[in-house]
């Protein structure tokens, strides 16, 4: 049976043949650095992204990542993104509390 190891937000397995799959939470990081509004097509997107463990490495490294220009076109996102985390912070769910506060770490 083929390891899993965990690194980067990748899930990988073991054997060559498979592609590294990625954590669903990095999944939802990505869909945040989009231009679109990612809670458009999944409407509860921010409730389950606070339900998940923070991967902040991932999440440092694809702001570090941005540019001047690239982070004004997801502006929108990301003031979201800090509005859902203090919304989330007011909630009775201890993760989501817990995980919201990681957040702006």
């Amino acid at each position: 049976m083929a390891q899993t190891e965990k690194k980067g937000g990748l899930l990988r397995k073991s054997s060559a043949s498979k592609k590294p799959l990625k954590e669903k939470v990095v999944l939802m990081y990505d869909e945040i650095f989009m231009t679109e509004d990612p809670s458009k097509c999944n409407p509860r997107f921010w409730e389950e992204l606070f339900l998940m463990k923070v991967n902040l490495e991932y999440l440092e490294g694809k702001l570090e990542a941005l540019d001047g220009e690239e982070l004004m076109k997801i502006k929108d996102n990301i003031n979201c993104l800090f509005q859902h985390c203090i919304q989330a912070l007011g909630e009775e769910h201890p993760i989501r509390v817990v995980n919201a506060l990681q957040v702006p770490h």
